[in-house]
């Protein structure tokens, strides 16, 4: 017998990584960022310069700014094209 005609898989089951993101995706962002902004202040406390204090600050904004968007599409491209 042919495979042409499978069941679709259950979609509650496929996408691990995606349903993931669209469940936790905001906390995830906002986790990344915070990380990287605590890192670049805890740089500038340890000695390794004051100018790691802003650096860390502006990476975490900008990478909590970009996982952020990363998860809105992932979302999009979920509500449009994944059975529910």
């Amino acid at each position: 017998m042919s495979d042409e005609y499978q069941a679709l898989p259950d979609p509650d089951k496929a996408y691990p990584v995606v349903r993931l993101l669209v469940k936790h995706g905001t906390t995830l962002a906002i986790a990344v960022g915070t990380v990287l902004s605590i890192a670049g202040i805890w740089a500038a406390l340890a000695g390794f310069g004051w100018a790691w204090a802003p650096v860390g600050l502006l990476t975490g904004a900008f990478a909590g700014l970009m996982m952020r968007s990363y998860v809105e599409v992932v979302r999009l491209i979920t509500d449009m094209l994944l059975p529910r």
